[in-house]
C-alpha cells in the first residue's frame, strides 16, 4: 500500500517553476519532485516546461518557510539546454535530475515523492473522493515566505476527450468541480488520505497523486471548470 503523506509534508515536493519573460512579468507553474527507485524527475506541464529557459528558477521549501532558489544548474548539471521529455500526447513533461551531489545530503534531502504514490491505472478518480491542489496562483507562496496555496474539489467526470487547451492536440481530461487559477498548472491533484471527522482522523488505502492540473474551462457566462491530466500518462515516459 502506498505511503500516506499529510498535506504540509507533500508541500516539501511541490516546485515553483518561474521564469521571466520581461523586467518584473514572469511565466509561473507547479511541479513535483518524484522518485522511481533511484532516479529523480521533476513532473510538470508542458506548456509550463516549455516555458522555461536556462535562466529559469526553482523554488522549493526552505528552512523556516523561506523561499530556496535552485537553478537548472543545480539539478541537472547541464548549461546548454534543459533536457525536458514530453508526452507525444498529454501535457505532460518530465525533467530528469542529476543534482550536484552536495544538494542531495542537504536542499534536496526528503523531496522526493515515490512513483508508488502516483496512481498508474487507466481510469477516473471516484467522485466521492475529496482531492486537493497544491501550487502558486499567480505566482503566490514562493516569494517571501514559502507558502503553496491549496484547494479541495471532486471529480465531476470519468475520463473525457477534449482538445488540449494549449495546442488544439485531443487528449483524455478529468474535469474537476471547481477552476483553478494561473499558476496552478502543473500542479499535483491528489487523494491524500487523510479525513478529518467530529474531531477523528481517518486514513484510507495511501495518498495517490490522480494528475495534474492542465488548464481551465470557461464560457461566456463566466462558467469555469479546471480540467486534470490524469497521471497515467506518466508511465508512457518515466
Amino acid at each position: 500500500m502506498p505511503k500516506i503523506f499529510p498535506l504540509d509534508l507533500l508541500t516539501n515536493s511541490v516546485v515553483n517553476l518561474r521564469q521571466e519573460v520581461k523586467p518584473g512579468q514572469f511565466s509561473i507553474g507547479t511541479g513535483t519532485f518524484i522518485a522511481n527507485g533511484a532516479d529523480l524527475y521533476l513532473w510538470t506541464a508542458e506548456h509550463v516546461a516549455i516555458a522555461m529557459q536556462l535562466n529559469c528558477q526553482f523554488i522549493v521549501k526552505g528552512p523556516n518557510d523561506t523561499p530556496l532558489v535552485l537553478t537548472i544548474d543545480d539539478l541537472t548539471q547541464q548549461t546548454v539546454a534543459i533536457p525536458w521529455v514530453i508526452h507525444k500526447e498529454a501535457d505532460i513533461a518530465i525533467l530528469k535530475l542529476n543534482p550536484k551531489p552536495p544538494l542531495l545530503t542537504t536542499s534536496l534531502l526528503n523531496r522526493f515523492l515515490p512513483l508508488d504514490n502516483i496512481y498508474k491505472d487507466k481510469k477516473a478518480v471516484d467522485r466521492n473522493t475529496t482531492l486537493t491542489v497544491i501550487g502558486f496562483p499567480n505566482g503566490l507562496g514562493a516569494i517571501g515566505h514559502f507558502s503553496p496555496l491549496t484547494f479541495r474539489t471532486y471529480a465531476s467526470s470519468g475520463l473525457i476527450t477534449l482538445a488540449r487547451f494549449d495546442n488544439g492536440k485531443p487528449c483524455s481530461f478529468i474535469i474537476m468541480e471547481n477552476p483553478g487559477v494561473g499558476g496552478y498548472s502543473g500542479g499535483p491533484v491528489i487523494d491524500i488520505s487523510i479525513v478529518q471527522n467530529m474531531g477523528m482522523t481517518m486514513t484510507g488505502g495511501g495518498t495517490l497523486v490522480h494528475g495534474i492540473l492542465h488548464g481551465t474551462i470557461s464560457d461566456q457566462t463566466g462558467g469555469k471548470l479546471a480540467a486534470v491530466t490524469p497521471s497515467y500518462y506518466l508511465f508512457d515516459i518515466i
